[in-house]
């Protein structure tokens, strides 16, 4: 993630240290100090964005529960004395019925004693259509009653049924569950029962277990209800598990030479052919946790539920942004084909991206064409008189003449250094290029090609060719690569809008800048529109931010 920077007032820094016994040694440490902790501030991921906490059991663990337990519980759902009572004991029903019959879709429930007692139940789980689930999916249904939110707004609607929270273990047992977060896959389930009047001691309950992503409403007849629905426990249930992501240090995960993440695309829900496919991309020193009161608010809001559908992208990002940018590409490619291998979804029509800070450069490749722009300026010869592996020629041909993706035809930038920042190039810059290390399989392959073809890049990417230029770096006002991608036209016509933060302070705009990225970077001439946000290069959940990304959202699209 990356927190807003802490607010050092100078004045005050400079009177505790004057008044220090160690006054010169701390004068001159205190860059460092302030560096470090700026740095800090940008990575501390070990601050979770979300906390769920459980306030009631409904099914006690270890506790002896049997069919007498679930009859008891229908009766109150079928018959009951008020309605709210009647969500719970529906809900408590589902949860002691993936304890009990964890493998089965129906189930005859006989009352012990006389048939005079009641009748019996003939009860069956219906999955019928898109978004609605057998219990047997999950490894845990809970009614999502029994949770408390903290540190993120809890967004319900009230309708017909309960609320749940259901949970599977992510074992990728399937192509599509390497696309899901390795964490959990967690989706919010309305619960419904229909009941028909007993025949011969025998009444028969359906109960359809229904997504809210998928569906609004349940038709009764011809008349639609809304359905119930919990969108925020889900997803506060997803973001509890995240402990490998919320502990990301710049030592540990971010910086290392062998990432203990590797890149890549996720579904945060599942595949709508119906909607079209939000990418969010986090920013440097940061994890797709960036996104989670964004992605909270969008799931909440009807019409850019309807409409959307949102997918993550994770990547290292010690490594230059272009480098990325050719990962989430063949990610993008291989993930369509998997899903729809026609390419007639309306899914696959259009997508919108949503990209930070350097996140935004990542995306800015996917909607141009390099051409030869990139090979002039960095390698000497043409490509086919290299020497190289058909497998190395195929990689570079990719990294350097890539094919845009036309698919994409929006992208929102959030605080986007598009022509860089001269935070690369000052002290905190220096501090973090020598705390980042671009991974192994990066350097390794350009130090191959330079190891089969010395002499061939140029002075400029000579650093590249070492297999050593970092993501720091590569955001430098004067590394030409910004300077070259920032020129090229678009690949194809692109709604483009700008989010730019100037922290609030009075001045002219031109000379603003958010902390980390000045205005005349951010600036997009050719952008349809630009909110200006008062906060930070942290910008992206400041509820002004989010209103404004609402509102792209629902614009029709040119």
């Amino acid at each position: 993630m990356n927190p807003r920077p802490p607010e050092v007032p100078t004045a005050i820094l400079s009177w505790s240290i004057d008044r220090s016994p160690y006054a010169r040694e701390m004068k001159c440490l205190a860059p460092v100090f302030l560096s470090l902790a700026f740095l800090a501030s940008l990575v501390s991921c070990a601050v979770a964005p979300a906390r769920l906490e459980r306030i009631r059991n409904l099914v006690q663990p270890n506790a002896k529960i049997d069919d007498r337990r679930l009859i008891h519980l229908l009766d109150q759902a079928l018959y009951p004395t008020e309605p709210e009572a009647a969500k719970a004991a529906l809900g408590e029903f589902v949860e002691t019925w993936r304890v009990l019959h964890r493998d089965k879709a129906a189930a005859l429930l006989i009352r012990p004693g006389h048939p005079q007692t009641g009748p019996h139940y003939d009860v069956m789980f219906e999955a019928s259509h898109l978004g609605s689930y057998l219990p047997s999916y999950f490894d845990e249904i809970n009614d999502a009653s029994a949770y408390r939110v903290r540190k993120l707004k809890h967004y319900q609607r009230e309708g017909i049924g309960t609320p749940l929270v259901a949970l599977r273990e992510n074992h990728q047992a399937s192509p599509l569950e390497v696309y899901y977060p390795p964490e959990a896959i967690t989706r919010p389930l309305t619960a419904v029962a229909e009941s028909q009047p007993p025949q011969g001691g025998m009444q028969r309950v359906k109960i359809g277990l229904h997504c809210p992503l998928f569906q609004d409403a349940i038709q009764y007849g011809e008349t639609s209800l809304p359905l119930a629905a919990d969108f925020t426990v889900p997803w506060a249930r997803l973001l509890a598990r995240s402990g490998d992501l919320n502990r990301l240090k710049l030592t540990d995960a971010i910086a290392r030479r062998i990432p203990k993440r590797e890149t890549r695309l996720y579904l945060m829900e599942n595949y709508d052919p119906r909607k079209e496919p939000l990418i969010m991309i986090h920013g440097l020193f940061s994890s797709p946790l960036a996104w989670a009161k964004v992605s909270n608010a969008l799931w909440a809001d009807d019409t850019i539920r309807r409409r959307y559908q949102i997918w993550h992208f994770l990547y290292n990002t010690s490594a230059p942004a272009l480098y990325s940018g050719r990962q989430l590409r063949t990610q993008l490619r291989e993930l369509r084909k998997l899903l729809d291998p026609s390419g007639r979804h309306p899914a696959m029509q259009s997508t919108t991206v949503l990209a930070h800070s350097m996140g935004g450069i990542v995306a800015r490749s996917l909607i141009s064409r390099p051409g030869n722009a990139f090979w002039d300026r960095a390698i000497t010869v043409p490509l086919s008189e290299l020497t190289l592996s058909d497998s190395d020629r195929a990689k570079l041909q990719e990294a350097f003449f890539w094919e845009p993706e036309h698919h994409v035809k929006r992208v929102i930038f959030v605080a986007v250094p598009h022509r860089g920042s001269d935070f690369a190039d000052n002290f905190l810059g220096r501090l973090g290029r020598w705390l980042v290390a671009p991974p192994n399989h990066f350097g390794e392959f350009y130090q191959r090609i330079s190891e089969a073809n010395p002499g061939v890049f140029t002075e400029e990417y000579a650093a590249l060719g070492r297999g050593e230029l970092d993501s720091v770096s590569a955001l430098s006002p004067r590394q030409p690569t910004l300077q070259i991608l920032a020129g090229l036209p678009l690949s194809h016509p692109v709604e483009q809008h700008s989010i730019i933060g100037d922290r609030g302070r009075a001045g002219p705009l031109e000379e603003s800048s958010d902390g980390v990225v000045p205005y005349w970077s951010s600036h997009l001439p050719g952008a349809i529109s630009e909110k200006i946000i008062p906060d930070s290069h942290s910008a992206y959940d400041h509820p002004e931010t989010i209103a404004e990304i609402k509102r792209i959202l629902k614009l029709p699209r040119r």
